[in-house]
This record gives C-alpha cells, sequence and structure tokens, in this order.
C-alpha cells in the first residue's frame, strides 16, 4: 500500500488537485470544443428564457440599476423574485458586468462544468475513493447527466453545488464545529442565490439524510451510538442549512412573496380544466428506467424519442413528461460495475458503508421520480413547490457513479499505480463517447458555430421595431413567447417558470392566426383583446391570408436573427402594425386622453406627461403587480408632490388612476416587496456567522 493511501486516504494533495482539475479541463474541452471556439447553444429554454433575462439583467447592471423588474416579457414580472435570473448570484454579478451576453453566458456554462467534475471527484475522495476512481466518478455523475440538459442554465449550476454541499456536510459530520458549519452554510446560500430551488431542496434533503443513513447502515453500533450520530448529525447539519436559508433571505423573500401571487397555488386550470401547475410534470416513467441497459438499442433511438413513447408505458403517471427530464443513464461500463455488487465476494470486499448510504438515496429517488408519490409528498413544505420529480435522478446519477467507483476500486486494489491509470482511461475513454451519444440523443439543443445572436444588430425587425419604440412604446404579438423581447420591445405571451397567477388565466390566451383561414384576423373579440393589452404590432412566420381592416403588413422578409433561431432557411418574417390600437396608455372614456410625451422608461420607472382634456380613468396597459406605486412630479421634474394620486379600482392588466382635466407629469416606480426585509435577515444572519467564526477562532488561538 502506499504511503499517501496510509497517512491521508481521504484528502488529497496538491498533484492530485492538479490532477483532477486538468482532468476536467480536457473533458470540457472535449465535449464542448464548439463553445471554446466561440459557438454558442441553440434549443430548449436558451433563447425563449435565458437571454431575455441576461439580456435585460446585463443593460440593467451596466446603468448602475438593481434588475428588480422585466419589462419586456408581456406586461412585466418581478425578476429578482421569478429567482432564475440569479441577481445576487457572483458568478452573474461578475460575467454580465465584464463580458457581452452570449460570451457572460457561455463563460458560466462551462466554467461551472468544469468546477462540477472537480467537486465530485472531490467528494468521492472524501469517500475514501482512490485516485484513479474517484476520478471515473466525475465523470459519470457530470457528462452522464447534465448534457442532455443543456439547455437548462441551472441544471449545470446545481451540479457544482451539489457535491460540494455533500463535501462540506461530509467533513462537518466528522469533525463538527462552528467554521465548518459556516462553510456549508456559506455554500448552500450560493446553491439558493443561484436560483433555481429545486436541485437546492434536493441537496438539502440528501446533506440531512446522510447523517441518517450513516447510523442506520453502518456496522458495528449500539443503539444508544446510531441514536447519538443522529441527533448531532442532524443538528449541526439542519442548523448549518438553516443558516444557509436565512444567508439566502434576500433572494427567497421575494420569490415566496411571487409564489403567493404566482400559478403554483393549484387553483388555475387550463382549457381542458386540468391544473396549470401540475408538480408531477417531469417525471421518469417506471419503465424508462431501463434506459439504463436500453438506450443503445431502444430508448434512444430517434423514431422512439419523437413518439414520446415513455409516456405510454405501464404504470407511468398521468402527468406530462419528456425525455430530457426523464433522463439518467451512467453508460454500460460503469453501469456493469455497479451490477457486480450483486456477487457476495466483491460485495463483501467493499470498502467502508458509503456504497451502502448512496444504494439506499438512490433507490429512495428512484421511487420518488416516477411520480408515484408526489400526490402524498407534494402536501409537504418544498415537495409541492416544483415541478420535475424526475430531477431527483440526479441522486441516483451519483449514487450509481459512487458505486461505480468503488467497485473499480475494489478490483484494482492490489494492482500497480501505472495499471489503475491505464485501465481509467480505456474505461473513461469508452464511457465518455457513449454518455456523448447518449445525451445527444435526447437533448434539446445543439451548438452551432455561429449563434444567432450574434445576428440581432443585423436583423431587419429590430430597426423596425426599435425605431417604432422610440416614438411610443412597442409591443408585439409574437409566435415565440419572450424571443421579441431580444429587440429590446415588449412582447405577448410570455414564457416564465415562475410567473404571475394573472398571466395563467384564460383572460391571457391568444389566439394566434392559423394558416389558410379565410377569415379575416384578428376577429373584433381578439382585437378588442389585443387593444386592451396594450399590443400595438403583430409577428407571424406565415402569411395573413385575409387580414383585418386594422392590420397593415409593414414588411415582409427573411430575419438575420429569428429566422436562425427557429432554423427557418429563408422564409421570410410577416410584420404588422395594429392601426387603431390604444397602446400603452388608455383613458376611459376614450376621448379623453389629448396629448402624451414619454419622458424616461426604465423597467423599474416610468415617467410620462399626459394631457387629459376632461374627468377620467388613466389605464396604463401594464401588470398590476404589487410593489408599483405613482406619483406626481413638479414641472421641474426633479420633485415629488407630497399628494397622492387617486389610484382607480385596478384590474390584473392594468393600472388605473383617476385624474380630472389638465397636464400631469406622473412617475410610476415599483419597489421590490420583499427585498428590504431579506436583505436585512441575510446581513444580520452574515454578521452573526461572521461573529461566531471570529470567536471560534480565537478560543482554538489561545488554546
Amino acid at each position: 500500500m502506499r504511503s499517501e493511501e496510509v497517512v491521508n486516504p481521504r484528502i488529497p494533495g496538491t498533484f492530485e488537485w492538479v490532477l483532477a482539475s486538468i482532468f476536467g479541463l480536457l473533458l470540457l474541452c472535449w465535449q464542448w470544443p464548439g463553445l471554446l471556439r466561440g459557438g454558442g447553444l441553440v434549443g430548449g429554454d436558451t433563447y425563449p428564457y435565458f437571454f431575455p433575462q441576461k439580456q435585460l439583467i446585463a443593460q440593467e447592471l451596466a446603468a448602475g440599476r438593481l434588475p428588480v423588474w422585466h419589462d419586456l416579457t408581456a406586461l412585466g414580472y418581478p425578476l429578482l423574485a421569478e429567482s432564475q435570473g440569479a441577481i445576487f448570484y457572483p458568478p452573474v454579478q461578475i460575467a454580465y458586468r465584464l463580458l457581452p451576453v452570449h460570451a457572460a453566458y457561455h463563460v458560466s456554462f462551462l466554467l461551472h462544468y468544469w468546477l462540477a467534475y472537480v467537486m465530485a471527484w472531490r467528494y468521492a475522495r472524501s469517500q475514501g475513493l482512490r485516485r484513479w476512481s474517484a476520478l471515473l466518478v466525475g465523470l459519470v455523475f457530470v457528462y452522464g447527466w447534465f448534457p442532455a440538459r443543456a439547455s437548462l442554465e441551472w441544471s449545470i449550476i446545481g451540479g457544482v453545488w451539489f457535491p460540494l454541499c455533500l463535501w462540506l456536510t461530509t467533513r462537518l459530520l466528522e469533525r463538527p464545529g462552528i467554521l465548518r458549519s459556516a462553510q456549508l452554510s456559506a455554500a448552500f446560500a450560493l446553491h439558493l442565490l443561484a436560483g433555481h430551488f429545486a436541485l437546492a431542496f434536493i441537496t438539502q434533503l440528501c446533506c440531512l439524510a446522510i447523517p441518517l443513513a450513516h447510523a442506520l447502515l453502518a456496522p458495528s453500533l449500539i443503539r444508544s451510538e446510531r441514536l447519538s450520530i443522529v441527533r448531532s448529525g442532524v443538528a449541526w447539519c439542519g442548523s448549518a442549512l438553516l443558516c444557509g436559508l436565512l444567508l439566502a433571505a434576500v433572494q427567497l423573500k421575494p420569490t415566496l412573496d411571487l409564489r403567493q401571487a404566482s400559478q403554483r397555488d393549484g387553483a388555475l386550470q387550463d382549457d381542458a380544466q386540468r391544473p396549470v401547475f401540475n408538480p408531477a410534470y417531469g417525471h421518469l416513467p417506471p419503465l424508462y428506467l431501463s434506459q439504463l441497459v436500453a438506450s443503445w438499442w431502444y430508448w434512444h433511438a430517434p423514431e422512439v424519442v419523437q413518439s414520446r413513447e415513455i409516456l405510454r408505458t405501464p404504470l407511468a403517471s398521468t402527468a406530462d413528461t419528456n425525455v430530457v427530464e426523464a433522463h439518467l443513464y451512467v453508460g454500460l461500463l460503469p453501469f456493469a460495475l455497479c451490477l457486480l455488487t450483486l456477487n457476495g465476494g466483491i460485495r463483501r470486499q467493499l470498502a467502508g458503508h458509503h456504497w451502502k448510504v448512496w444504494l439506499a438515496l438512490s433507490a429512495a429517488a428512484a421511487v420518488y421520480a416516477t411520480g408515484w408519490l408526489v400526490p402524498i409528498l407534494g402536501r409537504l413544505p418544498g415537495f409541492g413547490f416544483f415541478m420535475g420529480p424526475g430531477r431527483y435522478s440526479i441522486i441516483c446519477q451519483f449514487g450509481l457513479a459512487l458505486l461505480a467507483g468503488t467497485v473499480l476500486d475494489t478490483l484494482l486494489r492490489r494492482r500497480s499505480e501505472f495499471l489503475r491509470a491505464m485501465v481509467l482511461l480505456l474505461i473513461g475513454a469508452l464511457t465518455f463517447m457513449d454518455l456523448q451519444w447518449s445525451s445527444q440523443a435526447v437533448s434539446d439543443a445543439v451548438v452551432v458555430s455561429s449563434p444567432p445572436l450574434h445576428s440581432l444588430s443585423d436583423s431587419w425587425l429590430l430597426r423596425e421595431l426599435q425605431t417604432s419604440d422610440q416614438v411610443s412604446p412597442v409591443r408585439v404579438f409574437a409566435p415565440g413567447p419572450n424571443i421579441a423581447n431580444l429587440f429590446g420591445v415588449s412582447s405577448v405571451p410570455q414564457y416564465l417558470g415562475l410567473g404571475p397567477a394573472a398571466y395563467f388565466s384564460s383572460q391571457f390566451r391568444l389566439a394566434a392566426p392559423e394558416a389558410g383561414n379565410p377569415a379575416p384576423y384578428p376577429a373584433p373579440e381578439l382585437f378588442a383583446q389585443l387593444s386592451r393589452l396594450g399590443v400595438t404590432h403583430l409577428l407571424t412566420t406565415e402569411r395573413i391570408t385575409q387580414p383585418a381592416a386594422q392590420l397593415q403588413l409593414v414588411k415582409a422578409e427573411p430575419d438575420a436573427f429569428l429566422n436562425r433561431v427557429w432554423g427557418r432557411g429563408s422564409e421570410p418574417c410577416y410584420l404588422y402594425r395594429i392601426e387603431g390600437s390604444a397602446g400603452r396608455l388608455q383613458t376611459e372614456p376614450a376621448d379623453a386622453l389629448q396629448q402624451v410625451r414619454w419622458i424616461s422608461r426604465q423597467p423599474a420607472r416610468i415617467e410620462f406627461e399626459v394631457s387629459v382634456r376632461s374627468d377620467c380613468v388613466l389605464h396604463l396597459a401594464d401588470l398590476n403587480f404589487p410593489g408599483w406605486s405613482v406619483k406626481i412630479a413638479e414641472p421641474d421634474g426633479q420633485s415629488i408632490a407630497p399628494q397622492p394620486v387617486a389610484l382607480a379600482d385596478t384590474e390584473d392588466f392594468r393600472r388605473s388612476l383617476r385624474l380630472s382635466a389638465g397636464t400631469y407629469r406622473l412617475i410610476w416606480q415599483y419597489h421590490a416587496d420583499g427585498l428590504r426585509t431579506g436583505a436585512l435577515i441575510s446581513g444580520v444572519t452574515g454578521l452573526c456567522l461572521l461573529a461566531m467564526v471570529i470567536q471560534s477562532m480565537r478560543g482554538k488561538s489561545r488554546k
């Protein structure tokens, strides 16, 4: 046995850190060469969801403002509260201040892949796995689960903090103390600040389950020792995670406020009378678990993927799902290593009992991933907040990767270092190609050498819409939700994960034009609805057969940006102006509005001068959401008059106030509800935690 394994079997030296870092970089270059050469991801949520957020975040940070409100998606939504903008996440604050949006997004993406590999390797080493086997664990975990989810930025970000929090939990359980508890708190808080709470919740469950599982599965422990381990472990881990929650309150408090006003309360239903929010969506059908061995010759065949055959398998949940959410594949060779544990002789040779812990956690996660337990556990705090029970397969991926590494360790225990390295390189290379093929078969995103975002400046739609927007605010009804936000203008409908409930009601469902329909479009009812929402333009991919009298065709030709996002070749895009649209500002009665002059438009602050010729109700066609207030400015525009403005009865899609005849300079401003409270909680918790760490370190120095 080598001396390093006798002295510090679980603490890698500098050489090992460097080795793991280099392996991580090599795998990164192998998996994502197109991104490293300046290419970009296209498909899935990348352009409809993430880039519209990132573009506004970058613009607001450049202007020195906190991006708390997104004014371009639909009628606006609280960007801070929606959380996946990750406004307070340090990499976001750094990358989007220093780099262009496209570069910042992909640099962050690649950096998290590298860190996820290193953190998975480090956790494997903390469980007693040797150098080469631990490298295989990182490979199977990172490149088995995440590339299929390449269009979901949150997945690989969670891939860093999941193993890191588990490693810090292990250190805390081995030697409890304030410093190690604070480290776990800080890591978990950063996991939460990254914005996607589903993986953070899964991480939290694993951190709490590990001390319990260790106490139950550790051999040669008497009952009192097991109870002591459970009490001590759960107390230390629980308090550390609670501190992490409090540290992240600046993000959590606004999100919880939005959740109470969102579609996730279960009351809203679609046209088929089904709940708009179904926590079982994104489950892993039980028979689809056979993809672990059957992916090559069945499940990942293109025709099977496209047919959505997984939904028609026995015992599958009635909720919808897709192959990305349900993806679980560790590679044939690692899975074969896992199956060797069925051999009693090999099983008795496995060192430690960590593999039993992860086998138990993986089994529990696989059961929950099927969606069977959602109706039961969905009533508990946390479980009912999120969709995608299939995401619990991240535990299975990690558990099977650790089990494969442990078996490989056992098989090579008495072999030379050179042979271990050669076996790892062979298994690793074959497994990596296996995992690459599997993820490419189901992923909804691809890497292109020339990203569409680079062509945005050449878009005729951008120029046309921006020109119109400088005169009066533009709002486009477009077929790709949120895509038109990248032109710098507002668009409907929306695409949000956690959104205001108003957007998911029947009042906000807009009928798109149908190709070949001879009836005039839009119908009078739809025209009234569009006008009420302040829609000024209509964007289509097909010429409207019979445009209504209100529609005027502005231009029809291929667009350098949209055609590439949608993969439409040289097909034209059609932009129509809606003549007679009331626009963003409307009055009741309509003829009361005399003149409007827009002074300043920022996401969280709107200032304009309006003249009305008679008493009326003024409507601003933007989302009426808690946190918005209106005041009257003095003629110089610098001071605010003390008198309040009389608000009218408001509705979800308009902010309204009563005015008498005259000219007014109005300022609408948004103050994020919960931000100050959350920031106070985060600040006080951080100071208290820092004081405890300093006191603890002083106490140690006196000894």
